[in-house]
């Protein structure tokens, strides 16, 4: 883990001090042009540069802020160069076509021609002519916070990137994310440098300036357009760069040699068209990563963050300039919008590990910037404070433990709010597992508290056998074992598809897996010690109570003895059954033998039998405590219709349907007990009412016209 971390700092370290070294480049040649000591802007609705602010030289005393210059010209000079018209701080590729952008550095020239002499002269719009001296070149602190935007901008783009292509150096995607962030900064550190101009730039530099500009820009977008072409999957069996590569060449050799001219916008055109040529790319890459979560994750956050940021980067710079010939927002706005992707794909390495970069990437920043932030603090403190270096490092490195690793710990949580804390959720956790042990929904339970810890996007059971928790796809899928039954579980995406699965989640898991296989060893123990017990019981009551009892059935001198020690031999029996494990009875059998035991009950009566049965199915089967209560039901229900009614006739019908098994039971003659008493709800009644809601069922009982009508209905999967 060390050595993978260290690994990529010095390429890292080296980019960093490469593109520092390029800004500081780019910050002597702006200030190595001509300055008249002004900070102008221009005033659209006189059409004319405006004087904001008057810098220190003496000549320049004369000028006011708020002043418009109308022209400028030099010693000996028969005509002044007409300043009405003249736009600032415009770069050349925002005109729609070639003549008006060929136009702009003509006059661009002519201006910055003048600048060539020590001295010039302007002119005011209330005719005021004042001679300025032209310095050579610039204070720093004159460049304005544009220069410096455009140098943030590309160097989080660059730094970004190029961190991605130190971890993954031989992976295509890391490659062209690296090319782009650097077309990204090659782009802004040239067009910091002519947009900072304070009024013009010879035609050559300007040119070359704003060629550099367009290159890194067309590097930029066609980096962006292959990666999308090859990440996550290469979208066709010949390379994309086949394709891209002469489309570049010809890009820029069009704008070079201006061979052929776009309608609408013959620079910023072709830029529509790449970001519609990339929803075309992005299209098929969702049709390839249907049947891959973690493909589908990655390309989801991958396009929201190109197609969304570089959409508000057209919408706000490109399209206006296109349709209406201006802009509605600076482009320092659109610049800043632009570096917005690159802090985007570094949010999806986090959560997404895209470019199969792991999340140990964090890790790396985190050396990087702290040793970063040391050598800057202690470069600012010896060379700006004259501090001493001894001194200076020990100061630079307690601020930086004071404010960087505070920060770092709070964008850490920041970037990880959804992570589940396993210490919050062990105790819960645990006694879940507890509580899911009856062996019935254990599985059940356990699938029930991995989905509520890590609210997985999708989850499925495999017939997989394995032993212990495993991670595939970089992340995207864990995979559990069930506790009970031969398989496991996938889970796919947690956090609803936010982010991936860690080592740390998978420790967490195999750590909860530990302890509930522990505590099933723990029940089952218990359970073959309760089981043990039983079989005990079981023979002593055989042994003991059932022996006695049928020497007394077999002893007994007449019928009236003997019924009595029947029925308690067959409560014995029962009971015995029960305590033997419960098994499974037949449900077509029990209902004949009830059948045989209430034609038995009505032999000696008046009463004729009404027996239905529709099962619809004759391997039906129910527990030994559902045949007991039911029969004990059906029995009592008989006895009442045949001792507290003058029946004539009894209807029995049992029936299935989706719900469990209904007992339906009908009688005549019930005429001696008044509906309205309270005598109907005697034991008898309460016994049938209880025994069907220990099964899990409902019981109603009613008297009408003569009728008593009992109902007892159960599921059948109740145990």
């Amino acid at each position: 883990m060390f050595d993978r971390i260290q690994a990529p700092i010095p390429l890292m370290l080296s980019g960093a001090v490469a593109s520092l070294i390029l800004v500081a480049f780019a910050t002597y040649i702006a200030c190595q042009t001509p300055w008249l000591g002004l900070d102008l802007s221009y005033d659209e609705s006189q059409q004319l540069p405006q004087i904001e602010v008057v810098h220190s030289p003496a000549s320049n005393l004369h000028l006011q802020v708020g002043d418009h210059l109308t022209s400028m010209s030099v010693e000996n000079s028969t005509d002044a160069v007409s300043l009405k018209g003249f736009r600032l701080h415009v770069e050349p590729p925002s005109h729609a076509n070639y003549a008006e952008h060929n136009a702009l550095l003509k006059r661009e020239e002519e201006v910055a021609s003048l600048l060539k002499h020590e001295k010039v002269w302007v002119t005011t719009e209330a005719g005021n002519t004042t001679e300025l001296t032209v310095l050579p070149e610039r204070p720093i602190a004159t460049l304005g916070y544009e220069f410096w935007l455009f140098n943030l901008f590309g160097l989080i783009a660059w730094n970004v990137s190029l961190a991605v292509w130190a971890i993954r150096p031989r992976e295509t995607a890391a490659r062209l994310l690296c090319a782009s962030g650097a077309g990204f900064f090659f782009a802004t550190l040239f067009n910091s440098i002519y947009l900072s101009r304070e009024i013009a730039l010879a035609q050559d530099l300007f040119l070359v300036f704003t060629r550099a500009n367009h290159l890194g820009l067309a590097i930029m977008l066609f980096s962006l357009l292959a990666l999308m072409a090859y990440y996550p999957r290469r979208i066709s069996r010949p390379s994309p760069a086949i394709y891209l590569i002469p489309l570049f060449i010809f890009y820029q050799a069009n704008e070079t040699f201006q061979w052929i001219e776009w309608p609408l916008h013959t620079y910023y055109l072709p830029v529509l068209l790449l970001y519609l040529a990339g929803i075309v790319v992005a299209v098929y890459q969702w049709r390839m990563s249907a049947e891959v979560p973690l493909d589908r994750a990655a390309l989801k956050w991958m396009l929201v963050s190109i197609f969304i940021i570089m959409g508000l980067g057209l919408a706000i710079y490109f399209l206006p300039l296109v349709l209406f010939g201006e802009a509605a927002f600076p482009q320092w706005a659109m610049v800043g919008t632009a570096s917005l992707l690159y802090i985007g794909f570094a949010f999806g390495i986090v959560r997404y590990r895209l470019f199969d970069v792991d999340r140990w990437w964090l890790a790396i920043w985190a050396w990087f910037l702290a040793g970063l932030a040391i050598v800057v603090v202690d470069f600012a403190l010896i060379s700006i404070i004259n501090i001493h270096p001894s001194a200076a490092l020990a100061i630079a490195v307690i601020a930086v433990g004071w404010i960087y690793f505070p920060l770092r710990q709070i964008a850490w949580e920041k970037l990880h709010p959804d992570a589940p804390d396993p210490d919050d959720l062990l105790t819960s956790q645990v006694e879940r597992i507890v509580q899911a042990m009856p062996p019935q929904r254990t599985d059940h339970s356990w699938m029930r508290l991995l989905i509520d810890a890590y609210k997985p996007a999708n989850t499925n059971i495999s017939s997989q056998k394995t032993e212990s928790v495993s991670l595939h796809d970089n992340g995207a899928v864990m995979v559990v074992p069930l506790l009970l039954t031969v398989g496991a579980v996938h889970l796919t995406l947690p956090n609803h598809g936010r982010r991936l699965f860690s080592l740390k989640d998978r420790k967490h898991t195999e750590g909860l897996l530990v302890i509930a296989k522990r505590i099933l060893a723990a029940h089952e123990g218990e359970r073959i010690a309760v089981q043990q017990e039983r079989e005990r019981i079981v023979r002593d009551l055989h042994d003991n109570v059932g022996g006695h009892l049928l020497t007394l059935l077999r002893r007994a001198p007449s019928k009236e003895f003997e019924q009595p020690a029947h029925k308690a031999l067959k409560a014995l029996r029962e009971s015995m059954r029960i305590l033997d494990g419960n098994p499974l009875q037949d449900l077509t059998v029990c209902l004949q033998d009830m059948k045989a035991e209430v034609e038995e009950k009505l032999i000696d009566t008046n009463i004729a039998l009404s027996w239905r049965q529709s099962l619809n199915d004759d391997s039906l089967e129910i527990t030994m405590r559902q045949a007991i209560n039911i029969n004990h039901i059906l029995s009592e229900a008989v006895n009442n219709a045949v001792e507290h009614a003058d029946s004539n006739h009894i209807q029995i019908r049992f029936e299935i349907d989706d719900k469990g098994l209904a007992l339906t039971i009908v009688n005549d003659g019930a005429t001696r007990i008044n509906p309205e008493t309270k005598l109907m709800r005697g034991r008898g009644l309460n016994n049938m009412s209880v025994r069907t809601t220990e099964l899990g069922g409902h019981f109603e009982f009613s008297i009408e016209n003569g009728f008593a009508t009992m109902l007892s209905a159960v599921p059948l999967n109740s145990r």
